[in-house]
């Protein structure tokens, strides 16, 4: 046998309707539609499934009868499957974020969001800014929050944060007489630096600052490449070198000293991404709503 679970629904509509013009107009199908299927199915089971008596009433065959309580049966475990998985999708949401907000920004709005919902379950990928998008083109993640834009074509930007690059550089001595003198970070440029990875977000900006401010690569030092917030962090201290890092970052590291940078593209944005044509599940919906209405952030890349 080979009918389908659609010749089983309008079977079903029809016995329940008692007529096959009123299971039309509740399946929204034209008559003829509802007659194939029913017909198909018959074809299918070998047997016929109603006592054609030439009259209107729906009387169903002995076969009929048990074919409609396995319908009933299949149709019914088919509406709870479909509930149990809406239930599951309301209140589970995958979230990939890159390093600056899944570490100063993400948690309070998480705690904002549990609040409203209790029985959401948070899953939360990490990853810079590349990789986060990459999670979000290929479905890995429902929402992103990243602090670079990598591809306006297939994704939706909101902007959520404003940041602002500093430089840090070890707590010494030679440092702290820059600072004295009122030194900013434009002057400590050509001093060895610690940089991220290609796919970071603030790397992206700092390569952007460095472009439009005219500062030659010949003066850059690059005394490491790292691809941990938290690394360049310690390294600074220890005295690896100086790094180009996010405000926010920043401002709570300990034993370093901090430098504002001058000039253009000093700040950079911090975006909430979801992939374009794509429906969201419902509680990637919800969250977005909570986003949207808390935050206000602008729409950058459009529908």
């Amino acid at each position: 046998m080979n009918f389908n679970l659609k010749q089983l629904e309008v079977f079903a509509a029809v016995v329940e309707c008692k007529s096959f013009t009123a299971a039309a107009e509740k399946l929204y199908l034209a008559q003829s539609t509802v007659s194939g299927h029913v017909a198909a199915l018959e074809k299918e089971c070998g047997v016929p499934v109603f006592i054609r008596t030439g009259k209107r009433k729906i009387l169903l065959t002995e076969a009929g009868q048990k074919i409609y309580a396995h319908a009933r049966a299949v149709l019914q475990s088919c509406e709870d499957l479909a509930r149990e998985l809406q239930e599951h999708t309301a209140f589970e949401l995958v979230l990939a974020a890159s390093t600056i907000p899944m570490q100063y920004r993400l948690p309070a709005v998480l705690a904002g969001y549990k609040k409203k919902q209790p029985d959401c379950l948070f899953t939360l990928k990490s990853g810079d800014s590349a990789a986060v998008h990459k999670m979000i083109l290929e479905g890995e993640a429902q929402i992103g929050f990243a602090g670079g834009m990598f591809n306006r074509k297939e994704v939706c930007y909101d902007l959520l944060w404003e940041d602002r690059l500093v430089l840090i550089t070890p707590d010494t001595e030679f440092f702290r007489e820059k600072q004295a003198k009122g030194a900013v970070g434009n002057d400590l440029l050509s001093e060895p630096l610690i940089f991220r990875e290609a796919g970071s977000g603030t790397q992206q900006a700092a390569d952007r600052f460095l472009c439009e401010n005219n500062i030659s690569p010949e003066r850059i030092h690059m005394a490491a490449r790292m691809d941990n917030n938290e690394a360049i962090l310690n390294s600074v201290a220890l005295g690896i070198g100086s790094a180009i890092v996010s405000g926010m970052a920043a401002a709570g590291a300990a034993n370093v000293l901090k430098f504002s940078l001058t000039g253009k593209s000093t700040e950079r944005s911090l975006y909430m991404i979801r992939p374009k044509g794509r429906h969201l599940t419902t509680g990637a919906r919800q969250f977005f709503k909570y986003i949207k209405c808390e935050m206000t952030p602008a729409s950058i890349g459009g529908e």
